[in-house]
């Protein structure tokens, strides 16, 4: 999709009330988002959500009130994760055949720089300064890679040695040590990147994909799509506290800014699970969403989230009262 998209998509929507009395969950659909739309970032005032759409090569801007596609911008080839800098300015995208990462100007929508780290960049993140990104890369063989990045230099100022199929990133908000899912080896590895080592790798369930950590650093929640359940670790102690069953295959996780709820996409239940951080009750509320659910982000304002969907190009979001 090139230029602006004018059209205003007929929404459905659907009301859930939590078990227990809790509170009211409405939904609405933002429709005909790309092709094989992935993964989300938010602007830091949350009045624009940006995708990735994988089969059209392109980064999208949606606005959230009018619920439409708005603006577009050709990236590399296959697009997968992005990371959006905390002035709103900038965009990175890791685009996993290109072997780039796409350095998009967001008040311009033009790519001004494009990355060149090999392999199959994945997923990125930022340091809590902005002023480096994280990039995991499946490599080309069995073992793959986690690459640092200078921000302002728009190169690669280091590349680590990672396990099998680094994929999804968190990195802390106090100490900017580098959570790095592995995929392949059912663990998180943690990376100090000042010393450019991995620091300790923790088992986890089987065939982690997502990972979301705390405002505080203080705990790290990583879904395991394999063994449909949630691993909680506490990042003082670098072990897993405890393992939630949930959803089946579970995928995206992300925190609410206020550090209060875990909200996890269950792509094969097309559902998305919402679970108290101090993990004060377990028998957690679900919102339902479209076919294939990957990736979930909460908007500024703690109560507006929202779930891409691949294989129905769709948003679904979600208003919590």
């Amino acid at each position: 999709m090139k230029g602006k998209s004018t059209a205003l998509f007929v929404l459905a929507l659907f009301i859930l009330v939590l078990p227990g009395g809790g509170a009211t969950i409405k939904t609405s659909r933002i429709r005909k988002v790309g092709q094989a739309p992935n993964f989300l970032a938010l602007s830091p005032d949350g009045t624009k959500v940006y995708v990735t759409s994988y089969g059209t090569d392109e980064l999208l801007v949606v606005d959230p009130v009018q619920k439409i596609v708005t603006r577009s911008v050709r990236v590399g080839s296959s697009p997968l994760g992005l990371a959006v800098t905390d002035d709103g300015k900038t965009a990175l995208v890791a685009c996993k055949d290109s072997g780039t990462v796409s350095v998009v100007d967001l008040e311009t929508l033009r790519v001004v720089g494009d990355i060149r780290v090999g392999g199959f960049p994945n997923f990125v993140a930022l340091s809590r300064r902005g002023y480096r990104a994280y990039v995991s890369n499946y490599g080309r063989s069995r073992e793959g890679q986690l690459h640092i990045i200078d921000v302002r230099e728009r190169s690669v100022i280091a590349s680590l040695k990672m396990g099998v199929t680094p994929f999804a990133l968190a990195v802390s908000p106090t100490d900017d040590l580098v959570y790095v899912v592995m995929g392949g080896d059912n663990q998180v590895w943690v990376v100090d990147p000042e010393k450019r080592s991995v620091t300790h790798k923790i088992a986890v369930g089987e065939a982690p994909d997502g990972i979301a950590i705390t405002p505080d650093g203080r705990r790290l929640f990583v879904a395991n799509s394999r063994s449909n359940d949630l691993s909680v670790i506490d990042t003082q102690l670098m072990r897993v506290l405890v393992t939630i069953p949930i959803g089946k295959m579970p995928f995206g996780v992300a925190v609410s800014p206020d550090g209060k709820k875990v909200f996890v996409v269950n792509n094969a239940s097309r559902n998305v699970s919402i679970i108290p951080v101090d993990l004060s009750s377990l028998e957690f509320a679900t919102f339902s969403v479209d076919r294939g659910p990957t990736d979930v982000k909460v908007g500024p304002d703690n109560r507006t989230v929202y779930v891409v969907n691949e294989l129905s190009n769709s948003i679904v979001v979600a208003e919590i009262e």
